[in-house]
């Protein structure tokens, strides 16, 4: 890979000081506010940073912190989600802050741009997983540990070459590359380089760490902390494949146009007219839900326009904001079909 690529992606991809220095005071001022509250609460045992700003893997177009709070593995469900959301809301409350879904609740708040998630976990030892947030401050220490300041740099480098290409994130309705799976990859293959290098002679099935299980998904990624859990599982095969082809194409050009936004051309109209587009509004939901209801909706008129013999070639679904564009919360969703032939379709 030519250096002078590598210095200008390092450019797009690592934070600026005065960038550090904004996240550094938001996330010692929302710290010292759930800590605050999370003491007292007689089944919190500790608070602590977690995710990619504990990690030193942010990215400046996209910033989340997230403040786990360890609760007492004695603690109830009811009293574990009930709490933690008091936690949440309470420290986050200048902030509007609002509920999201993984297993549990959590509490989300943005303060000038940067994403706050509070998170509960319980306290427990590595393997006796009580919550899915729970591995989380494992992987934190883990990485923590385990990364040189190189493979740091590297980790931000491979998310934004999978942001702009669009493979990065792990909602449903994006089945990409995590962050913790860029984590993994580098701490695996020890570098930006090396990982694409990697990807691009990938063999279906093919699996990168190590574990005693065989998993049936095209790309397997074992967890360093966890070695019966398969991180690539979750990514789909439209990803996989994508990540295999640009890595491809980005080894043999090697542009810096791979870390820019690609300009957004017109529909052809030849294919425009094979194109149908159903919109419509709905009731502020967990993305989690809308996105599964969106699929479940696209699976099912793609089956049923086959059946009355139309050639679907592809479909995709989309949530959008009227503000923000194309966005994780949605006010508008998006259904796009495209099919062979239109005719009698109205």
């Amino acid at each position: 890979m030519k250096s002078d690529i590598l210095k200008q992606s390092k450019k797009i991809a690592i934070p600026n000081n005065a960038q550090r220095k904004k996240v550094d005071k938001i996330a010692n001022q929302i710290f010292g506010l759930v800590n605050k509250e999370a003491k007292k609460q007689k089944t919190v045992v500790s608070v602590h940073f977690g995710g990619s700003y504990a990690k030193e893997t942010w990215t400046p177009e996209k910033i989340d912190i997230d403040i786990f709070v360890k609760f007492k593995k004695t603690t109830s469900e009811k009293n574990f989600e009930m709490i933690g959301k008091k936690i949440g809301f309470d420290s986050l409350k200048k902030f509007k802050p609002y509920v999201r879904y993984s297993e549990h609740p959590f509490v989300e708040a943005d303060i000038d741009g940067v994403g706050i998630n509070v998170v509960p976990c319980y306290d427990i030892k590595k393997g006796e997983w009580k919550s899915a947030a729970d591995r989380s401050t494992f992987h934190t220490e883990f990485m923590s540990e385990k990364l040189t300041g190189s493979m740091k740099d590297d980790i931000r480098i491979l998310k934004c070459f999978l942001k702009i290409n669009g493979m990065y994130g792990a909602e449903i309705a994006k089945q990409g590359f995590s962050g913790y799976v860029c984590e993994v990859l580098v701490y695996y293959l020890g570098s930006f380089e090396n990982v694409l290098k990697k990807i691009s002679k990938m063999k279906n099935n093919e699996m990168i760490g190590e574990s005693p299980r065989k998993f049936d998904s095209s790309l397997v990624i074992i967890d360093p902390i966890d070695r019966n859990r398969n991180l690539g599982a979750a990514i789909s095969i439209q990803n996989v494949t994508n990540f295999i082809l640009i890595a491809r194409n980005f080894l043999k050009k090697n542009s810096i146009s791979y870390f820019k936004e690609k300009s957004k051309n017109k529909i052809p109209a030849e294919l425009a007219r094979n194109t149908l587009i159903i919109n419509f509004k709905y009731k502020k939901r967990s993305d989690d839900i809308i996105y599964g209801q969106i699929k479940r909706a696209a699976t099912s008129l793609e089956s049923q326009m086959n059946k009355e013999g139309f050639n679907v070639l592809r479909s995709d679904a989309i949530a959008y904001n009227e503000l923000k564009g194309i966005v994780e919360t949605a006010s508008r969703s998006q259904q796009t079909v495209w099919v062979e032939d239109f005719t009698g379709i109205m």
